[in-house]
């Protein structure tokens, strides 16, 4: 009974109309033959209480017989009603159960999509994208509901998307305006020194090409945010192409860079992937490796470990060295643009990207990364890589 109640529920438009209209067809046929039925009756009923003919009486004809009976006046008008019943009720009947099927019709397939639709087009036209649309069934208004809420989805997603680009890139920007005052400083500093000294000769030639020396590296450096800044950019809006890769043969890839990387730190790996294959884009998690893996050689000192491990749809690698871990700032702080611990004579070549390109990379690539240190000492990585869509 349920299998049926499920197969009709699911009948298309098309063939829910024709059914309801064949239903309600053969319901006013039996109401018609139940009516004339009735009705002829109620007329012989009358004729047979008339065993005599009387003068001065009206007469009517029975229905199904061809006797006419003399009749008094009122039974006259009450056999004429009868009479016109049974002429006009069959396409009244008719009328009402095509009205009504239309009602059966309209409630049981339009009415709920129609006002399902209805009210998620208003709710998507004032921007709330905070719902979903259920629509059970699996009819052609079944179908529509749910591209239309497929249409919802893929719209909050690109909102979603959009709003966190908006976030990145506010705290970029805050991040950026912050770093620039250091180099800006500097140089300011530097120039008001020589405003001051240069004209009374109280600052000899070798300080002069000092100061000029500190702050060509301090333009050097604005150039070098500059250009990290777009970098950054365009890191948002890198595409993510997934492959299916046999998942031992994209490990040995990681490997044999992993041994360039590493140069002589002891490298120990563990693969814990029990899966054959991995759908991921081979570039993107190429780069955050070798990330992860460089910034792990510039603190290790002696040892470099890495994991491999598949989890609940999520690939991850876990890059672990036993150098001085972070601290409770970096911990913090170390997945921020421009966060980093080096000192100021380093921070041309060390911008404090690194991991913050890791983590944008990771989230293209529907994962995340985290930082954590180990018990004993050290610090350890871990990106995440999302395995579906």
């Amino acid at each position: 009974m349920e299998k049926v109640r499920h197969k009709l529920r699911d009948l298309s438009i098309l063939s829910t109309f024709v059914l309801i209209a064949v239903v309600f067809l053969l319901l006013a046929m039996l109401l018609v033959e139940v009516e004339k039925t009735l009705l002829t009756n109620a007329q012989r009923d009358i004729a047979f209480q008339y065993s005599e003919i009387v003068e001065g009486f009206n007469s009517v004809k029975v229905w199904g017989n061809q006797s006419v009976f003399p009749l008094s006046a009122h039974d006259g008008k009450v056999m004429w009603l009868y009479e016109m019943a049974i002429w006009t009720l069959p396409p009244l009947t008719y009328l009402g159960c095509f009205i009504l099927a239309g009602i059966v019709f309209y409630r049981s397939k339009i009415k709920k999509p129609l006002m399902l639709l209805t009210m998620s087009a208003s709710r998507i036209t004032a921007n709330d994208l905070d719902f979903s649309i259920t629509y059970n069934k699996n009819d052609e208004m079944g179908l529509l509901c749910k591209a239309f809420e497929k249409m919802r989805s893929a719209l909050e997603n690109n909102n979603r998307e959009m709003w966190r680009q908006m976030n990145e890139r506010r705290k970029l920007n805050a991040a950026f305006s912050h770093d620039l005052r250091t180099p800006l400083t500097v140089i300011e500093g530097h120039l008001g020194i020589l405003q001051k000294y240069t004209p009374q000769g109280k600052i000899s030639a070798d300080d002069i090409m000092q100061t000029y020396a500190t702050m060509a590296g301090q333009i050097e450096r604005l150039k070098n945010y500059a250009s990290s800044m777009n970098t950054l950019q365009r890191l948002e809006d890198i595409p993510i192409v997934r492959k299916q890769l046999v998942a031992n043969s994209f490990t040995a890839r990681l490997n044999d860079t992993a041994k360039l990387i590493c140069g002589s730190k002891t490298l120990s790996i563990s693969d814990k992937i029990t899966v054959e294959s991995i759908s991921v884009d081979p570039e993107i998690v190429m780069q955050v490796f070798e990330n992860l893996l460089s910034n792990a050689t510039r603190y290790a000192k002696t040892s470099i470990s890495i994991q491999y491990a598949v989890d609940k749809e999520i690939f991850s690698i876990t890059v672990t060295d036993d150098g001085k871990g972070f601290d409770d700032i970096a911990l913090k702080s170390a997945t921020n643009p421009f966060y980093t611990t080096a000192k100021l004579s380093d921070t041309v070549q060390h911008l404090g990207l690194g991991l913050n390109i890791c983590k944008i990379l990771c989230e293209r690539h529907n994962g995340n990364i985290m930082l954590s240190n180990n018990i004993k000492m050290g610090a350890s990585v871990t990106a995440h890589f999302g395995l579906t869509e």
